[in-house]
């Protein structure tokens, strides 16, 4: 149970990507940590575009030459459906909430901001994919008693956004007590990262080490035709509970950077939870409190030759104060402010 007693019995709402049962998880650790939640649940259905729309993107494409009408008219559609949905679920409440998280509020209609708004005593945004990549957040950000932003470049847009890193779920942290894999990897085709996705994989499997890498994406025939990476083309990126456990199954976790963001990614505070090795090729890792070179190896700062005596050496045990400040507990803690967490930044470098 939770070292926050403060969160015992409080009340949340909260609004999540529906990405891989992400506001599962968020739910089944604030009730793990003794909160109630609401949930604003975001449609799963595909939404197809009207006999009119498709008219009307034919046009466009034809006459305009613009192929955007129809992604517009889905995402309206999808805010009409969603705006229902949340109307509905906000309307059942008979008081207001203690808080509300809104993650990428980009995909919520204004109007639901306002009515969530209403319902909680504290409003709370996040904005965890970087501000320019979606820039809708800009028209929605002063909602918010608080906005929070994982890329410190993003704190440029208003002084008063709070900067804080990703997190692990720390619900359920039991590991396999014999990793079958050496190293787990997986994410989208992301055009520049896959010669070094590659290397690092070909390498690993000319070592006979035992890799777990999975691409999803347009890299499928580039695979089949390449074998000797040792990477495994999916249809389907695991959700968050498949996920853990294939990290659970191996010593270390390859995370490669994306370009469209500086900030640190889950697969991080996958790795601090878990309790495995991480090999990552974003250098800006060595300026936080949990970076240790026995447990992090930095592609382009070390040899790769050197990858395969790092995976063999033990995992260097970290500070209990460590595990704890970069757990979800003590990371929605610093979210809703509540007396007693630990600044998740306070001893970065």
């Amino acid at each position: 149970m939770s070292k926050h007693s403060f969160l015992n019995n409080k009340t949340i709402i909260i609004s999540i990507p529906n990405d891989f049962g992400l506001p599962q998880m968020f739910k089944q650790n604030l009730e793990y940590l003794g909160m109630k939640v609401f949930l604003l649940e975001h449609s799963e259905t595909h939404h197809k575009l009207s006999f009119s729309d498709e008219l009307k993107h034919i046009s466009h494409k034809i006459f305009k030459r613009d192929r955007t009408y129809k992604n517009i008219a889905r995402e309206n559609n999808r805010l009409r459906i969603e705006k229902d949905l949340h109307s509905k679920m906000l309307d059942s409440l008979s008081q207001k909430t203690d808080y509300a998280l809104i993650i990428r509020p980009d995909l919520l209609n204004d109007e639901i901001i306002e009515k969530i708004k209403s319902k909680t005593q504290k409003l709370i945004g996040y904005q965890w994919d970087g501000l320019n990549r979606y820039p809708e957040i800009y028209n929605k950000v002063k909602y918010f008693d608080h906005f929070f932003v994982f890329d410190e470049t993003d704190l440029k847009f208003d002084p008063k956004f709070k900067l804080i890193t990703n997190f692990y779920f720390d619900f359920d942290l039991t590991n396999s007590s014999s990793p079958q894999n050496d190293i787990f990897f997986i994410g989208s085709h992301i055009e520049n990262r896959m010669p070094l996705l590659i290397e690092v994989s070909s390498f690993l499997k000319k070592q006979g080490l035992k890799t777990d890498i999975n691409v999803i994406g347009s890299s499928k025939k580039y695979i089949e035709r390449n074998p000797e990476t040792g990477i495994t083309h999916i249809t389907e990126i695991f959700d968050f509970k498949k996920n853990y456990e294939h990290i659970k199954s191996s010593k270390a976790i390859l995370d490669l950077l994306n370009d469209v963001h500086n900030g640190l990614s889950l697969r991080t505070f996958e790795a601090i939870g878990l309790k495995k090795k991480l090999v990552t090729n974003n250098p800006e890792i060595k300026k936080y409190d949990f970076y240790h070179p026995e447990n992090i190896f930095i592609l382009g700062e070390r040899k790769l030759e050197d990858l395969v005596q790092f995976l063999a050496t033990p995992y260097h045990e970290l500070n209990s104060e460590i595990y704890f400040k970069y757990s979800f507990e003590n990371w929605i803690a610093n979210m809703l402010e509540t007396p007693d967490y630990i600044p998740i930044l306070k001893h970065q470098s």
